[in-house]
């Protein structure tokens, strides 16, 4: 299953909001990603829609996130970003498969698809961006 370049950005600015842990401008983001920020505020703008930002307008304004990183899991952002539209056309839609009723093929994808987003669910933004930790968002060098 492959993300799609949206998800990405919003996966790491939820990150960066949460390693900074205050207002950041669009700017500032795609600087620190080396990314469009012509295409990073289409993305929070996504991430306003569903709740998870907020933005403030102005000098002294930004981006910041609307509730703690540690309450944020994984599984909700990509599923805001992505849908749950399944792995083919025949997971959502099982009256487009010439095999159903009783095909393996579609519950085992089933399966898989609920696999990864359970996987998704044990782990949120305040675990993916913790400091102290090696590696990660501390490679980067941001000033907080």
């Amino acid at each position: 299953m492959k993300l799609r370049l949206q998800t990405d950005y919003a996966l790491r600015t939820l990150m960066y909001l949460g390693f900074v842990d205050r207002k950041a401008k669009a700017e500032e983001i795609a600087g620190v990603f080396d990314i469009s920020k012509d295409h990073l505020v289409k993305v929070i703008q996504q991430l306003v829609r569903s709740g998870l930002v907020r933005t403030t307008p102005g000098r002294g304004g930004g981006v910041e996130l609307t509730r703690d990183p540690g309450d944020i899991r994984v599984k909700v952002v990509v599923e805001e970003m992505e849908g749950r539209h399944g792995i083919l056309d025949c997971v959502p839609q099982p009256e487009v498969c010439p095999l159903e009723p009783g095909c393996r093929l579609r519950r085992l994808l089933i399966t898989a698809e609920d696999a990864f987003y359970d996987a998704l669910a044990d782990t949120t933004i305040g675990d993916l961006c913790r400091r102290g930790q090696r590696g990660g968002l501390k490679n980067l060098e941001i000033s907080t």
